[in-house]
C-alpha cells in the first residue's frame, strides 16, 4: 500500500457521543473508503465514516457514534481505542494507526434514554423484542443437546444457496441430529413456527442462518448454542447492513441485528473487513472458508450433467448461442423494488445479432418485471427466472450481462465473459455506494446503452482478461472446497 499518514483532525466527546474528524494523506488517493475501528480488549467493531474531501493527495473523514453502542454486549467493553480502516482504492485495506493513541471512555448502555429517543419503528422492534424474549423465558432452561444442528431460512420454503450445500454435506455424517426450518418471507409469514423456532434455538449446537433471520435478533442466544452465517452471496462489492448507516436504511446503530452471529463464512479473505463492518461484529469472527454454493462450479462432471439436461428439456438453445440476462433490482428489498425493464431493448438487441443468438432472462427473485418483446424475436427469448438456478444457467451462457449483482463472482468461477449494463451507474454508485470503485472492480466490459452492447457482443469485446486475477482475488485457493471446508469447521465445533 506504501506510506499514508493518519491524523485526529477533530475528536469531541459529548453525552454519549464521540465525534471524529480524520485525515489520510499521503499517496496517490483513488477512491478512498474510511471506517473508524474500535477496540476494547479482543472486541472490535468497525463503522463507516462520512468523506467529507478528497483530492489526489488527501481525504478528510468525519463520523459520529454512539459509545455506549458499539459493541453488542458491555460485558467486555472497558476504555476504547480507535484506529482507521482505509482503502485508496487501488490495493488491499489496511489498518492506520493515529500518532498518538486515542482512547475513548466506555460507557453503559441507558436503555430509558435510548427508548425515548429512539424513533416510532424501532419503539416498537424494542417492544416486540422484549415480548419474544419473555415468551423465549421458559426455553432457554432446556439443555442443549450436543449433536444437534439447525437449519433456518427465510428466504425460500425450501434450502438454497450454501446452506443447503452444507446441509447436504452435513446428512452424510453419522450421529448428527439435524432439523430444517423454512419459510419464505419476513416476520409475519415466520409467526406461526415461532414456538418452533424457540426449541430449536434453545437446544441446538450449531445453528446456520443464510441471511438476514428476524427471531435471532430479538431472542437472547445462549452461551452453548454457536450462530454461524452462511450469508447467499459471495464476494462484497455493494454496501449492506451496517455500512449503510446514514444513508437510505433504517438500521441504527445500536440495532441488535446479524451482531449475534459466533461466525460469518466468506469466500475469502479480501472482503473480511466488509463483512465485518457489514454485520457489526469482530474480524476475528469472520472466516474464510469459502463459498459452498460456488463448489458445484468446479464439478466438471456436474455442468456436463446440467447441460446435458438443460439441452434436452430445451432443445431449441442447443448449438445456439446464449446471451444470459441477469440484473439486480433497484431499491430497498423484498416487496420495495423495481428494474427499468424498458431499458434492456431486446427487439433491438437480437435484430442487430445473428439469427443463432438467443436470450436467456434471469430476473432476481424480488422482482416481478420481465422485459418484453415483439413476436418476431419470442421464439429466441426465455425467462427462466422460476426454473433455473442463476448458478447453473451460467454454463451454458455464452455471455453475461448484468450490472451490479454479485452474480460476477460465481461467473469469474465458470469463466463466463461478462458485460456490465450500467446506465444508471451515477445513481446507483449515490444511493447504494459500494466498497471499492466499480469502474476499475468488475471483471468485463462496461457498457451504458444498447448500441453498446450490440457492439459489445458483435465483436466478442469483454475483456476476458479481468476475469482470472478477480477469481483468484475473491476464491483464492477455497473453489470447490468450500463445503468441505465448512464441515469439517462445525465438526471441531461439535466435539
Amino acid at each position: 500500500m506504501g506510506s499514508y499518514e493518519v491524523n485526529i483532525e477533530n475528536l469531541n466527546i459529548a453525552d454519549s457521543y464521540v465525534e471524529i474528524t480524520v485525515s489520510i494523506s499521503g499517496r496517490e488517493i483513488y477512491y478512498p473508503r474510511i471506517s473508524a475501528c474500535f477496540y476494547s480488549g479482543n472486541t472490535n467493531r468497525i463503522l463507516p465514516m462520512d468523506l467529507k474531501y478528497c483530492d489526489d493527495k488527501k481525504a478528510v473523514a468525519i463520523g459520529k457514534f454512539d459509545i455506549p453502542f458499539l459493541f453488542y454486549s458491555d460485558s467486555s467493553a472497558k476504555d476504547l481505542s480507535v484506529k482507521f480502516l482505509f482503502s485508496d482504492g487501488r490495493a488491499d485495506n489496511i489498518i492506520l494507526e493515529p500518532d498518538e493513541k486515542v482512547v475513548i471512555p466506555a460507557m453503559k448502555k441507558r436503555a430509558l434514554l435510548h427508548f425515548i429517543k429512539s424513533s416510532k419503528r424501532e419503539k416498537l422492534k424494542i417492544f416486540f423484542g422484549k415480548f419474544i424474549s419473555l415468551m423465549f423465558l421458559p426455553y432457554r432452561h432446556m439443555k442443549v443437546q450436543p449433536n444437534k444442528i439447525t437449519f433456518l431460512s427465510n428466504r425460500s420454503d425450501r434450502l438454497t444457496g450454501n446452506i443447503k450445500a452444507v446441509f447436504h454435506e452435513m446428512t452424510k455424517i453419522d450421529g448428527v441430529d439435524i432439523t430444517v426450518l423454512c419459510k419464505k418471507g419476513g416476520i409475519k409469514s415466520s409467526l406461526p413456527n415461532i414456538f418452533k423456532f424457540f426449541k430449536l434455538y434453545a437446544t441446538s449446537r450449531v445453528v446456520f442462518v443464510d441471511d438476514y433471520y428476524h427471531f435471532v435478533s430479538y431472542v437472547k442466544k445462549k452461551d452453548e448454542v454457536i450462530l454461524i452465517q452462511l450469508w447467499h452471496a459471495c464476494g462484497a462489492f455493494k454496501t449492506f447492513g451496517f455500512s449503510r448507516l446514514g444513508r437510505d436504511s433504517y438500521l441504527r446503530q445500536s440495532s441488535p441485528n446479524h451482531r449475534q452471529y459466533d461466525y460469518v463464512v466468506v469466500s475469502s479473505d479480501d472482503v473480511i473487513p466488509y463483512y465485518a463492518e457489514g454485520f457489526g461484529i469482530s474480524m476475528e469472527k469472520v472466516i474464510p472458508l469459502g463459498s459452498p454454493r460456488c463448489d458445484a462450479l468446479e464439478d466438471e462432471n456436474y455442468k456436463q450433467r446440467f447441460k446435458k439436461n438443460f439441452y434436452k428439456s430445451n432443445p431449441q438453445l442447443e448449438n445456439k448461442k446464449i446471451i444470459l440476462f441477469a440484473p439486480t433490482f433497484r431499491g430497498g428489498g423484498m416487496g420495495n423494488c423495481s428494474y427499468p425493464v424498458e431499458k434492456f431493448e431486446i427487439d433491438k438487441i437480437l435484430s442487430s445479432l445473428g439469427s443463432d443468438y438467443c436470450i436467456i432472462v434471469k430476473m432476481h427473485p424480488y422482482l416481478t418485471q420481465r422485459p418484453v418483446c415483439s413476436s418476431e424475436f419470442e421464439n429466441r427469448v426465455f425467462d427462466f427466472t422460476l426454473t433455473y438456478d442463476i448458478n447453473d444457467l451460467l454454463f451454458v451462457a455464452d455471455v453475461l450481462i448484468t450490472d451490479y449483482s454479485s452474480v460476477i463472482f460465481e461467473a469469474s468461477i465458470v469463466g463466463v465473459p461478462m458485460l456490465f449494463f450500467a446506465f444508471d451507474l451515477n445513481e446507483y454508485s449515490r444511493d447504494r455506494d459500494f466498497y471499492c470503485n466499480y469502474s476499475s472492480f468488475v471483471p468485463g466490459k462496461i457498457v451504458y446503452n444498447t448500441a453498446q452492447i450490440i457492439d459489445a457482443v458483435n465483436h466478442e469485446d469483454y475483456n476476458r482478461a479481468l476475469i482470472a486475477p478477480f477469481k483468484k482475488r475473491f476464491f483464492g485457493a477455497t473453489a470447490g472446497h468450500a463445503t468441505d471446508n465448512v464441515v469439517e469447521f462445525t465438526k471441531e465445533l461439535l466435539k
